[in-house]
Protein backbone atom coordinates (compact mmCIF):
# COMPACT_ATOMS: atom_id res chain seq x y z
CA UNK A 1 0.00 0.00 0.00
CA UNK A 2 1.46 3.95 -0.41
CA UNK A 3 -0.66 6.60 1.00
CA UNK A 4 1.11 10.24 -0.19
CA UNK A 5 0.06 13.60 0.00
CA UNK A 6 1.55 15.79 -3.06
CA UNK A 7 2.81 19.09 -2.57
CA UNK A 8 -0.12 21.40 -2.89
CA UNK A 9 -0.35 25.04 -4.58
CA UNK A 10 -3.37 27.43 -4.67
CA UNK A 11 -3.90 30.02 -7.31
CA UNK A 12 -6.87 32.43 -8.17
CA UNK A 13 -9.87 31.48 -10.10
CA UNK A 14 -8.80 31.20 -13.58
CA UNK A 15 -12.62 30.91 -15.08
CA UNK A 16 -12.53 32.12 -18.19
CA UNK A 17 -15.25 35.12 -17.81
CA UNK A 18 -13.28 36.22 -14.69
CA UNK A 19 -9.81 36.04 -16.76
CA UNK A 20 -10.21 39.47 -18.42
CA UNK A 21 -10.52 40.81 -14.97
CA UNK A 22 -7.15 39.11 -13.80
CA UNK A 23 -5.20 39.94 -16.33
CA UNK A 24 -5.78 43.47 -16.68
CA UNK A 25 -5.08 43.77 -13.59
CA UNK A 26 -1.42 42.84 -14.11
CA UNK A 27 1.30 44.16 -15.99
CA UNK A 28 3.24 41.35 -18.68
CA UNK A 29 6.64 42.10 -19.24
CA UNK A 30 8.64 41.10 -22.12
CA UNK A 31 12.25 41.77 -24.15
CA UNK A 32 12.21 44.72 -26.38
CA UNK A 33 13.00 41.95 -29.30
CA UNK A 34 10.43 39.85 -28.56
CA UNK A 35 8.06 42.63 -29.72
CA UNK A 36 7.26 43.95 -33.70
CA UNK A 37 4.51 46.41 -32.38
CA UNK A 38 5.76 49.75 -31.23
CA UNK A 39 4.14 51.54 -28.15
CA UNK A 40 0.31 52.34 -28.00
CA UNK A 41 -3.17 50.37 -28.00
CA UNK A 42 -3.51 47.47 -30.54
CA UNK A 43 -5.79 45.28 -31.32
CA UNK A 44 -5.23 41.40 -32.21
CA UNK A 45 -6.22 37.88 -31.30
CA UNK A 46 -4.44 35.69 -29.33
CA UNK A 47 -2.76 32.75 -31.01
CA UNK A 48 -1.16 29.56 -29.01
CA UNK A 49 1.83 27.56 -30.03
CA UNK A 50 3.72 24.34 -28.66
CA UNK A 51 6.52 23.31 -30.38
CA UNK A 52 7.50 19.85 -30.01
CA UNK A 53 11.53 18.96 -30.60
CA UNK A 54 12.57 15.47 -32.54
CA UNK A 55 13.66 12.91 -30.22
CA UNK A 56 16.92 13.69 -31.98
CA UNK A 57 17.11 17.60 -30.73
CA UNK A 58 18.41 18.96 -27.74
CA UNK A 59 15.72 21.52 -27.71
CA UNK A 60 13.13 22.10 -24.78
CA UNK A 61 9.73 22.17 -25.24
CA UNK A 62 8.93 25.53 -26.47
CA UNK A 63 5.49 27.87 -26.02
CA UNK A 64 4.82 30.84 -27.23
CA UNK A 65 1.71 32.86 -26.37
CA UNK A 66 1.24 35.83 -28.97
CA UNK A 67 -1.06 38.71 -30.02
CA UNK A 68 -1.75 38.76 -33.37
CA UNK A 69 -2.54 42.70 -34.58
CA UNK A 70 -4.43 42.97 -38.25
CA UNK A 71 -1.80 44.89 -39.49
CA UNK A 72 0.44 41.54 -39.27
CA UNK A 73 2.24 42.77 -36.28
CA UNK A 74 2.88 40.23 -33.41
CA UNK A 75 3.30 40.89 -29.87
CA UNK A 76 4.74 38.34 -27.83
CA UNK A 77 3.90 37.33 -24.23
CA UNK A 78 6.07 35.96 -21.80
CA UNK A 79 5.08 32.08 -21.52
CA UNK A 80 5.75 31.74 -17.60
CA UNK A 81 3.81 32.69 -14.49
CA UNK A 82 0.11 32.70 -14.16
CA UNK A 83 -0.74 36.00 -16.08
CA UNK A 84 0.74 34.34 -19.19
CA UNK A 85 -1.35 31.13 -18.95
CA UNK A 86 -4.41 33.43 -18.38
CA UNK A 87 -3.89 35.11 -21.70
CA UNK A 88 -3.50 31.55 -23.33
CA UNK A 89 -6.90 30.47 -22.03
CA UNK A 90 -7.75 32.68 -24.17
CA UNK A 91 -6.60 31.65 -27.48
CA UNK A 92 -8.92 32.40 -30.37
CA UNK A 93 -10.51 35.60 -28.96
CA UNK A 94 -9.74 38.96 -29.83
CA UNK A 95 -8.29 41.36 -27.76
CA UNK A 96 -7.19 44.68 -27.07
CA UNK A 97 -3.82 45.49 -25.37
CA UNK A 98 -2.03 48.20 -24.74
CA UNK A 99 2.86 48.47 -25.42
CA UNK A 100 4.19 50.61 -23.53
CA UNK A 101 8.27 51.56 -23.87
CA UNK A 102 10.22 50.39 -20.72
CA UNK A 103 14.10 50.85 -19.69
CA UNK A 104 16.63 48.26 -19.82
CA UNK A 105 15.30 46.94 -23.00
CA UNK A 106 11.92 46.35 -22.20
CA UNK A 107 8.38 46.85 -23.23
CA UNK A 108 5.36 46.14 -20.91
CA UNK A 109 2.16 44.61 -21.99
CA UNK A 110 -1.01 45.36 -20.19
CA UNK A 111 -4.28 43.66 -21.35
CA UNK A 112 -7.47 46.21 -21.58
CA UNK A 113 -10.39 43.53 -22.50
CA UNK A 114 -11.93 41.03 -24.58
CA UNK A 115 -13.68 42.48 -27.71
CA UNK A 116 -16.75 40.63 -28.64
CA UNK A 117 -16.68 39.16 -32.24
CA UNK A 118 -18.47 36.61 -34.58
CA UNK A 119 -15.86 33.50 -34.39
CA UNK A 120 -18.11 31.05 -33.33
CA UNK A 121 -16.87 27.63 -33.27
CA UNK A 122 -13.30 29.30 -34.34
CA UNK A 123 -12.35 30.17 -30.62
CA UNK A 124 -9.94 27.99 -29.13
CA UNK A 125 -9.57 25.96 -25.95
CA UNK A 126 -13.27 25.28 -24.93
CA UNK A 127 -15.58 22.29 -25.78
CA UNK A 128 -15.27 21.22 -29.11
CA UNK A 129 -18.32 19.08 -30.87
CA UNK A 130 -19.59 18.22 -34.49
CA UNK A 131 -17.42 17.80 -37.55
CA UNK A 132 -13.92 19.05 -37.40
CA UNK A 133 -12.26 18.84 -41.47
CA UNK A 134 -9.10 19.39 -41.90
CA UNK A 135 -6.95 19.92 -44.57
CA UNK A 136 -3.27 18.37 -45.20
CA UNK A 137 -1.00 20.80 -47.94
CA UNK A 138 2.12 19.33 -48.84
CA UNK A 139 4.75 22.61 -49.26
CA UNK A 140 8.55 21.99 -50.79
CA UNK A 141 11.37 23.72 -50.37
CA UNK A 142 12.24 25.31 -53.46
CA UNK A 143 15.84 23.61 -53.03
CA UNK A 144 14.83 20.10 -51.31
CA UNK A 145 12.93 17.76 -54.37
CA UNK A 146 12.17 14.65 -52.47
CA UNK A 147 8.73 13.99 -51.50
CA UNK A 148 8.95 12.14 -48.19
CA UNK A 149 5.11 10.15 -48.73
CA UNK A 150 3.10 10.74 -51.75
CA UNK A 151 -0.54 11.86 -51.72
CA UNK A 152 -2.11 8.75 -50.69
CA UNK A 153 -0.11 8.61 -47.73
CA UNK A 154 -1.76 11.53 -46.32
CA UNK A 155 -5.26 10.82 -47.69
CA UNK A 156 -5.03 7.74 -45.56
CA UNK A 157 -4.53 9.50 -42.87
CA UNK A 158 -7.69 10.14 -42.79
CA UNK A 159 -9.70 7.13 -42.20
CA UNK A 160 -11.92 6.13 -40.46
CA UNK A 161 -10.64 2.67 -39.81
CA UNK A 162 -7.96 1.81 -36.64
CA UNK A 163 -4.86 4.12 -37.16
CA UNK A 164 -6.27 6.80 -39.36
CA UNK A 165 -7.30 9.90 -37.29
CA UNK A 166 -11.18 9.99 -38.04
CA UNK A 167 -11.23 6.30 -36.26
CA UNK A 168 -8.88 7.90 -33.21
CA UNK A 169 -10.96 11.66 -32.78
CA UNK A 170 -14.03 9.30 -32.80
CA UNK A 171 -12.83 6.98 -30.36
CA UNK A 172 -11.28 10.08 -28.29
CA UNK A 173 -14.59 12.05 -28.49
CA UNK A 174 -16.79 8.54 -28.01
CA UNK A 175 -18.28 9.95 -31.05
CA UNK A 176 -18.80 14.07 -30.43
CA UNK A 177 -16.42 15.00 -33.10
CA UNK A 178 -15.03 13.52 -36.25
CA UNK A 179 -12.99 14.54 -39.25
CA UNK A 180 -15.35 13.86 -42.26
CA UNK A 181 -14.60 15.83 -45.04
CA UNK A 182 -10.70 16.11 -44.46
CA UNK A 183 -8.54 16.19 -47.65
CA UNK A 184 -4.85 15.93 -48.37
CA UNK A 185 -3.29 17.65 -51.43
CA UNK A 186 -0.52 17.05 -53.46
CA UNK A 187 2.81 18.38 -53.14
CA UNK A 188 3.52 22.03 -54.53
CA UNK A 189 6.71 23.93 -54.23
CA UNK A 190 7.25 26.95 -52.02
CA UNK A 191 9.23 30.43 -53.49
CA UNK A 192 12.18 30.09 -51.26
CA UNK A 193 14.82 27.71 -50.01
CA UNK A 194 15.13 26.07 -46.79
CA UNK A 195 16.68 28.77 -45.29
CA UNK A 196 14.71 31.87 -46.23
CA UNK A 197 12.77 30.38 -43.47
CA UNK A 198 15.08 28.28 -41.29
CA UNK A 199 18.76 29.52 -39.90
CA UNK A 200 19.57 26.46 -38.73
CA UNK A 201 17.41 23.46 -39.54
CA UNK A 202 16.81 20.33 -37.45
CA UNK A 203 17.94 22.81 -33.79
CA UNK A 204 17.77 25.95 -32.12
CA UNK A 205 14.20 27.51 -32.29
CA UNK A 206 13.93 30.11 -35.09
CA UNK A 207 11.68 28.78 -37.76
CA UNK A 208 9.64 31.74 -39.42
CA UNK A 209 5.94 29.74 -38.78
CA UNK A 210 4.81 33.19 -40.11
CA UNK A 211 6.50 32.85 -43.56
CA UNK A 212 5.97 29.31 -43.67
CA UNK A 213 2.04 29.32 -42.84
CA UNK A 214 1.93 32.59 -45.65
CA UNK A 215 3.49 30.91 -48.25
CA UNK A 216 2.59 27.22 -47.93
CA UNK A 217 -1.13 28.42 -48.36
CA UNK A 218 -0.25 30.97 -51.01
CA UNK A 219 1.04 27.91 -53.08
CA UNK A 220 -1.74 25.55 -52.65
CA UNK A 221 -4.19 28.38 -52.90
CA UNK A 222 -4.96 28.09 -56.74
CA UNK A 223 -5.93 23.99 -55.60
CA UNK A 224 -7.51 24.20 -52.26
CA UNK A 225 -10.78 26.17 -51.60
CA UNK A 226 -10.60 26.95 -47.54
CA UNK A 227 -14.05 28.01 -47.22
CA UNK A 228 -14.88 24.21 -48.37
CA UNK A 229 -17.86 24.69 -50.07
CA UNK A 230 -19.38 27.02 -46.91
CA UNK A 231 -18.31 24.52 -44.64
CA UNK A 232 -15.02 25.67 -43.69
CA UNK A 233 -11.72 23.75 -42.76
CA UNK A 234 -11.45 24.20 -38.99
CA UNK A 235 -7.49 23.42 -39.32
CA UNK A 236 -4.78 22.71 -41.44
CA UNK A 237 -2.08 20.57 -41.30
CA UNK A 238 1.22 21.72 -43.22
CA UNK A 239 3.38 18.69 -44.05
CA UNK A 240 6.46 20.17 -45.26
CA UNK A 241 9.74 17.97 -47.10
CA UNK A 242 12.76 19.25 -45.10
CA UNK A 243 13.11 19.86 -41.33
CA UNK A 244 11.99 22.64 -39.40
CA UNK A 245 13.86 24.30 -36.62
CA UNK A 246 13.72 21.37 -33.33
CA UNK A 247 10.48 21.01 -33.58
CA UNK A 248 6.94 19.84 -34.64
CA UNK A 249 4.41 23.02 -34.08
CA UNK A 250 0.99 22.76 -33.13
CA UNK A 251 -1.73 25.86 -31.71
CA UNK A 252 -3.51 28.43 -33.59
CA UNK A 253 -3.11 30.80 -36.77
CA UNK A 254 -5.58 33.72 -37.22
CA UNK A 255 -5.83 34.51 -40.91
CA UNK A 256 -8.39 35.01 -44.02
CA UNK A 257 -8.42 32.93 -46.16
CA UNK A 258 -10.93 32.38 -49.01
CA UNK A 259 -12.84 34.97 -47.56
CA UNK A 260 -12.87 33.26 -44.00
CA UNK A 261 -11.34 35.13 -41.58
CA UNK A 262 -10.42 33.41 -38.08
CA UNK A 263 -7.90 31.59 -35.84
CA UNK A 264 -7.18 28.38 -37.89
CA UNK A 265 -6.01 24.94 -35.94
CA UNK A 266 -2.97 24.83 -37.15
CA UNK A 267 0.13 22.43 -37.05
CA UNK A 268 3.42 22.66 -39.08
CA UNK A 269 5.04 19.35 -39.43
CA UNK A 270 8.55 18.02 -40.89
CA UNK A 271 9.23 14.65 -42.26
CA UNK A 272 9.81 12.80 -38.84
CA UNK A 273 6.82 13.99 -37.47
CA UNK A 274 4.18 12.71 -39.58
CA UNK A 275 6.05 9.51 -39.74
CA UNK A 276 4.13 8.94 -36.22
CA UNK A 277 0.49 9.38 -36.51
CA UNK A 278 0.86 10.44 -32.59
CA UNK A 279 2.57 13.18 -32.73
CA UNK A 280 0.50 14.65 -35.39
CA UNK A 281 -2.24 13.30 -33.07
CA UNK A 282 -0.63 15.91 -30.51
CA UNK A 283 -0.02 18.25 -32.58
CA UNK A 284 -3.95 18.61 -33.48
CA UNK A 285 -4.29 18.24 -30.23
CA UNK A 286 -2.32 21.47 -29.74
CA UNK A 287 -4.57 22.99 -32.76
CA UNK A 288 -7.75 21.89 -30.56
CA UNK A 289 -6.74 24.26 -27.90
CA UNK A 290 -4.89 21.26 -25.71
CA UNK A 291 -1.93 22.23 -23.42
CA UNK A 292 0.44 19.69 -22.69
CA UNK A 293 0.57 17.47 -19.38
CA UNK A 294 3.33 16.36 -17.17
CA UNK A 295 3.76 13.54 -14.49
CA UNK A 296 4.82 14.45 -11.12
CA UNK A 297 8.53 15.04 -11.23
CA UNK A 298 8.47 19.00 -11.69
CA UNK A 299 11.34 19.38 -13.92
CA UNK A 300 9.47 20.84 -16.46
CA UNK A 301 9.77 18.49 -19.15
CA UNK A 302 6.59 17.45 -20.39
CA UNK A 303 7.42 14.52 -21.97
CA UNK A 304 6.85 12.41 -19.46
CA UNK A 305 4.00 10.95 -18.69
CA UNK A 306 2.90 7.64 -20.46
CA UNK A 307 -0.67 8.03 -19.84
CA UNK A 308 -1.38 11.06 -22.40
CA UNK A 309 -0.93 12.12 -25.94
CA UNK A 310 -0.48 15.51 -24.91
CA UNK A 311 2.84 14.82 -22.96
CA UNK A 312 4.35 11.45 -24.44
CA UNK A 313 3.24 10.84 -27.99
CA UNK A 314 4.27 7.75 -29.01
CA UNK A 315 6.10 6.02 -26.06
CA UNK A 316 3.71 2.92 -24.62
CA UNK A 317 2.22 3.71 -28.16
CA UNK A 318 0.13 1.05 -30.09
CA UNK A 319 2.23 0.38 -34.09
CA UNK A 320 0.61 0.50 -36.70
CA UNK A 321 1.92 -1.18 -40.25
CA UNK A 322 1.88 2.35 -42.30
CA UNK A 323 1.22 5.20 -39.65
CA UNK A 324 4.14 4.08 -37.26
CA UNK A 325 3.35 4.94 -33.21
CA UNK A 326 -0.23 5.77 -32.95
CA UNK A 327 -1.59 8.34 -30.38
CA UNK A 328 -3.09 7.04 -27.10
CA UNK A 329 -5.70 8.55 -25.45
CA UNK A 330 -5.58 11.84 -23.65
CA UNK A 331 -6.33 12.21 -19.89
CA UNK A 332 -9.93 12.98 -18.34
CA UNK A 333 -8.94 16.57 -17.54
CA UNK A 334 -8.39 17.22 -21.26
CA UNK A 335 -11.64 15.39 -22.72
CA UNK A 336 -13.61 17.16 -20.05
CA UNK A 337 -12.14 20.35 -21.05
CA UNK A 338 -13.44 19.69 -24.38
CA UNK A 339 -16.71 18.77 -23.24
CA UNK A 340 -16.39 14.99 -24.48
CA UNK A 341 -17.34 14.06 -20.89
CA UNK A 342 -21.45 13.76 -20.21
CA UNK A 343 -22.54 14.96 -17.35
CA UNK A 344 -23.63 11.60 -15.79
CA UNK A 345 -20.27 10.71 -16.95
CA UNK A 346 -18.86 12.58 -13.99
CA UNK A 347 -18.71 12.29 -10.62
CA UNK A 348 -18.53 15.80 -8.77
CA UNK A 349 -19.01 16.12 -4.95
CA UNK A 350 -20.70 19.57 -3.54
CA UNK A 351 -21.34 18.30 0.01
CA UNK A 352 -19.02 16.78 2.89
CA UNK A 353 -19.09 12.82 3.06
CA UNK A 354 -17.92 9.28 2.01
CA UNK A 355 -19.03 8.23 -1.48
CA UNK A 356 -18.22 4.64 -3.41
CA UNK A 357 -18.16 4.89 -6.98
CA UNK A 358 -17.38 2.95 -10.11
CA UNK A 359 -15.13 4.34 -12.28
CA UNK A 360 -14.97 2.60 -16.11
CA UNK A 361 -11.48 2.83 -18.05
CA UNK A 362 -11.60 5.62 -20.26
CA UNK A 363 -11.47 4.53 -23.56
CA UNK A 364 -14.64 2.37 -23.27
CA UNK A 365 -17.05 3.97 -26.04
CA UNK A 366 -19.66 4.01 -23.75
CA UNK A 367 -20.16 3.14 -20.01
CA UNK A 368 -22.74 3.26 -17.34
CA UNK A 369 -21.04 4.03 -14.58
CA UNK A 370 -18.40 7.52 -14.75
CA UNK A 371 -15.42 8.09 -16.57
CA UNK A 372 -14.17 10.18 -14.20
CA UNK A 373 -14.41 12.21 -11.13
CA UNK A 374 -13.60 15.93 -10.43
CA UNK A 375 -12.50 16.60 -6.34
CA UNK A 376 -12.26 20.28 -5.29
CA UNK A 377 -10.85 21.08 -2.64
CA UNK A 378 -12.74 23.71 0.12
CA UNK A 379 -10.20 26.91 -1.31
CA UNK A 380 -8.30 27.51 -3.76
CA UNK A 381 -7.67 26.70 -7.58
CA UNK A 382 -5.90 23.09 -7.64
CA UNK A 383 -8.31 20.02 -8.03
CA UNK A 384 -7.72 16.54 -8.53
CA UNK A 385 -9.23 14.05 -11.34
CA UNK A 386 -9.41 10.36 -10.98
CA UNK A 387 -9.75 8.17 -13.85
CA UNK A 388 -9.01 4.44 -15.24
CA UNK A 389 -6.61 3.44 -17.56
CA UNK A 390 -6.46 -0.30 -18.78
CA UNK A 391 -4.19 -1.96 -21.46
CA UNK A 392 -7.36 -2.27 -24.27
CA UNK A 393 -8.39 -1.05 -27.60
CA UNK A 394 -6.63 0.71 -30.95
CA UNK A 395 -5.01 3.24 -28.94
CA UNK A 396 -4.34 2.23 -25.32
CA UNK A 397 -3.55 -1.22 -25.53
CA UNK A 398 0.04 -0.44 -24.71
CA UNK A 399 0.10 1.34 -21.86
CA UNK A 400 2.10 0.79 -18.60
CA UNK A 401 -0.94 -0.70 -16.79
CA UNK A 402 -4.08 -1.08 -15.51
CA UNK A 403 -4.54 1.18 -12.86
CA UNK A 404 -6.33 4.49 -11.08
CA UNK A 405 -4.74 7.12 -12.28
CA UNK A 406 -4.92 10.51 -10.14
CA UNK A 407 -4.37 14.11 -11.58
CA UNK A 408 -3.30 16.84 -9.73
CA UNK A 409 -4.68 19.99 -11.67
CA UNK A 410 -3.53 22.98 -11.50
CA UNK A 411 -4.56 26.13 -14.47
CA UNK A 412 -2.14 28.31 -13.27
CA UNK A 413 0.59 25.96 -14.61
CA UNK A 414 1.12 26.16 -18.65
CA UNK A 415 0.83 22.09 -18.17
CA UNK A 416 -2.05 21.82 -15.79
CA UNK A 417 -2.43 18.59 -15.41
CA UNK A 418 0.32 16.42 -13.39
CA UNK A 419 -0.37 12.43 -12.92
CA UNK A 420 0.32 11.85 -9.03
CA UNK A 421 3.67 9.96 -8.05
CA UNK A 422 3.58 8.52 -4.47
CA UNK A 423 7.30 7.26 -5.37
CA UNK A 424 9.75 9.30 -3.53
CA UNK A 425 11.26 11.10 -5.19
CA UNK A 426 8.87 10.89 -7.58
CA UNK A 427 9.84 8.96 -10.92
CA UNK A 428 11.85 10.90 -13.94
CA UNK A 429 8.98 8.94 -16.32
CA UNK A 430 5.54 7.76 -14.84
CA UNK A 431 5.29 4.15 -15.95
CA UNK A 432 6.47 3.24 -12.16
CA UNK A 433 3.94 1.80 -9.82
CA UNK A 434 3.85 5.44 -8.08
CA UNK A 435 1.91 6.61 -10.59
CA UNK A 436 -0.69 3.53 -10.76
CA UNK A 437 -3.18 3.24 -7.91
CA UNK A 438 -3.90 -0.63 -6.67
CA UNK A 439 -6.47 -2.18 -4.73
CA UNK A 440 -6.01 -1.65 -1.55
CA UNK A 441 -4.30 1.44 -1.99
CA UNK A 442 -5.00 5.14 -0.60
CA UNK A 443 -3.91 8.71 -1.77
CA UNK A 444 -4.84 11.47 0.72
CA UNK A 445 -4.52 15.07 0.58
CA UNK A 446 -5.78 16.20 4.12
CA UNK A 447 -4.99 20.43 3.53
CA UNK A 448 -7.16 19.65 0.61
CA UNK A 449 -9.83 17.39 2.72
CA UNK A 450 -9.85 14.48 -0.29
CA UNK A 451 -8.80 11.12 0.75
CA UNK A 452 -9.32 8.36 -2.37
CA UNK A 453 -9.08 4.80 -1.64
CA UNK A 454 -9.54 1.86 -4.70
CA UNK A 455 -11.47 -0.29 -3.16
CA UNK A 456 -11.91 -3.28 -5.74
CA UNK A 457 -11.46 -4.21 -9.32
CA UNK A 458 -14.60 -4.27 -11.60
CA UNK A 459 -14.90 -6.18 -15.29
CA UNK A 460 -14.23 -2.78 -16.74
CA UNK A 461 -12.83 -0.43 -14.14
CA UNK A 462 -12.28 -0.02 -10.58
CA UNK A 463 -14.33 0.96 -7.43
CA UNK A 464 -13.39 3.38 -5.24
CA UNK A 465 -13.97 5.57 -2.15
CA UNK A 466 -13.71 8.81 -1.78
CA UNK A 467 -14.05 10.88 1.32
CA UNK A 468 -14.74 14.44 0.79
CA UNK A 469 -14.60 17.17 2.93
CA UNK A 470 -15.35 16.79 6.85
CA UNK A 471 -15.74 13.13 6.37
CA UNK A 472 -12.15 12.26 6.31
CA UNK A 473 -11.02 10.35 9.57
CA UNK A 474 -9.35 11.99 12.13
CA UNK A 475 -7.06 9.31 11.74
CA UNK A 476 -5.55 10.97 8.74
CA UNK A 477 -4.92 14.15 10.41
CA UNK A 478 -2.68 12.46 12.70
CA UNK A 479 -0.50 10.50 10.10
CA UNK A 480 1.90 13.14 9.49
CA UNK A 481 0.31 14.60 5.82
CA UNK A 482 -1.30 17.44 6.98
Amino acid sequence: MHTHRPPVSRAPSAALLRLALFIAALAIFAPLPLLAAQSGTFEGVVEVLWGDPSAASKEQAQHRIQVRTDAGQVIAIPNAGPSANAIAALSGNRVEVVVDEAAQGQRTVRFLRIIPTEQGDALLGGAVTGSQPWVSILCKFSDIASEPEDLTYFEGMYANTPGGLDHYWREQSYDLIDVVGSEAFAWVDLPNPQSTYIATPGSGTDANLGALFNDCTQAVNPFVDFSNGGNAFVGINMMFNGLLDCCAWGGSRFATLDGISKSWRTTWNPPWSFADEGIIAHEMGHGFGLPHSNNFDGDNNPYDSRWDVMSSATRNAVNHPIYGRLGKHTLSYHKDRLAWIAPGELFEPTANGTYTITIDQLALPSTPNYRMARLNPPTGNVYYTVEVRDLVGDYDGNLPGNAVIIVEVDPSRSQPAWVVDADVPPADTNFNEGSMWRVGEVFSDVGAEISIEVLSATANGFQVRIMYGSALPDALFDSGFE
